[in-house]
């Protein structure tokens, strides 16, 4: 792996690309996801993993974990009622 504080920098602006697409992931996902990567990229290319780093880019990795974290409404419920809050019947007077 890289340096340290190369690894927290990743993780560091990843994490914020996440921020900014309203997800929520712990710092040790997001290090281990980019560990992932990094490893694979290496392997596929057949370079060493410091020379991947260049391939890094944390708005792509940003966009990838944040559609796994948040699937689509369509995608994660077949219900058409779920999600929606219930509306008090009309006759009825509302709370004192």
């Amino acid at each position: 792996m890289r340096s340290n504080q190369g690894v927290q920098g990743s993780r560091f602006q990843t994490l914020t690309e996440l921020a900014h697409r309203g997800v929520t992931l712990s710092p040790a996902t997001v290090a281990g996801t980019i560990e992932q990567q990094i490893t694979a990229v290496s392997e596929w290319l057949g370079i060493q993993v410091r020379s991947a780093w260049r391939y890094f880019d944390a708005k792509a990795t940003a966009d990838r974990l944040a559609q796994r974290a948040w699937p689509p409404y369509e995608e994660s419920s077949s219900e058409k009622s779920v999600g929606q809050a219930s509306m008090p019947p009309l006759n009825e007077d509302p709370p004192s």
